[in-house]
């Protein structure tokens, strides 16, 4: 009987450690999407006075494929599958229709690295990589994001022509009856209100720093008036608080030719915009997004996908509790 009871205490502590160790660990989200890193790109150029690139959904496919497969080999770097160039895996995914191109290419990796990080840290700091994001050489992109195996986030933009092209337009937009949007859009700055505030509506393709270069703001102060850091992200019709209610905008009165008579500038009204979202298309992969970690242990066990293995759990406890009282009376 005694050694009945020694192989049922072992049984039961067996059970309980194998649910523990086995139970799912929650995934990591990548830091940042292709949609995002292509804008960050965008902006940048705006801001130093060039015009936008446009997207192309072939490049946006090339990029997709090579960093899926970097992340799946751990083979990092421009050469791809098969010893193949970022312009063979453009070619091969359709870009150009066969036309003569040229494709050059931008990658990254880095813990929780960011659309703007990728950007404004790590290729703009970079005289090659910098060079390719301010190029005038090349007109379309497109750009592709995964998750590796260490949790880091992993980046690929392709800049491409097509040689003896001109330069592309966005495709209609079928869905929406109409053009898509560019990526950048000139920003517009908003009226104050009658209390002297000044809320910024976020448009298509706008970033937080170009929001604050057109309002001629601090990035701390938009930050801090907001409740962000520079890493979030920021979305389409979404408000941003640019100046706090009962604080009047800096205007300086302008002198007429009259001594002593003065003007004010008279705020531009914001004009109404039509913005046309882009819409998805069906040949870029879909990126799944991860749940977040469950607060503490005991949650994670009798909740969601894990609920079974919880009343396991109770289960495998009770019948080790009863059948030690069992086989204890039977001793006595």
């Amino acid at each position: 009987m005694k050694k009945n009871l020694r192989i049922t205490a072992i049984l039961f502590l067996f059970s309980f450690f194998t649910i523990i160790l086995t139970a799912p660990e929650p995934a990591q989200a990548q830091a940042g999407t292709a949609w995002e890193v292509l804008a960050e790109i965008n902006a940048y150029r705006a801001a130093n006075g060039l015009g936008p690139l446009v997207e192309n959904q072939y490049l946006n496919i090339s990029s997709q494929n090579h960093v899926n497969w970097m992340v799946e080999t751990g083979n990092y770097g421009h050469v791809g599958i098969d010893g193949s160039s970022s312009t063979d895996r453009a070619i091969a995914a359709g870009y150009g229709g066969g036309s003569n191109v040229r494709v050059t290419e931008n990658w990254a990796r880095g813990y929780d690295m960011t659309a703007s990080e990728v950007v404004y840290q790590s290729w703009a700091t970079s005289s090659v990589h910098n060079s390719q994001m301010l190029t005038t050489s090349y007109n379309e992109f497109g750009a592709g994001v995964a998750l590796d195996s260490d949790g880091m986030t992993v980046y690929v933009v392709n800049f491409g022509i097509v040689i003896g092209g001109s330069i592309p337009t966005q495709s209609p937009n079928p869905t929406a009856g109409g053009t898509q949007a560019p990526i950048i859009q000139p920003i517009v700055t908003s009226t104050p209100n009658p209390d002297g505030s000044v809320i910024h509506i976020v448009q298509y393709g706008e970033t937080l720093w170009t929001i604050v270069d057109a309002y001629g703001i601090s990035m701390a102060d938009l930050l801090a008036l907001n409740g962000l850091t520079e890493d979030d992200a920021i979305y389409p019709d979404q408000e941003l608080l640019i100046i706090p209610a009962n604080i009047t905008l800096d205007e300086t009165p302008q002198t007429t030719g009259t001594p002593g008579e003065t003007t004010t500038p008279t705020p531009k009204p914001s004009p109404t915009m039509t913005r046309t979202p882009l819409p998805s298309p069906s040949v870029m992969p879909t990126l799944t997004e991860t749940p977040e970690p469950r607060a503490s242990f005991l949650k994670t066990i009798f909740s969601g996908d894990t609920l079974f293995v919880g009343i396991g759990l109770v289960a495998v406890s009770i019948f080790g509790i009863g059948l030690l009282f069992f086989t204890s009376s039977r001793l006595k």
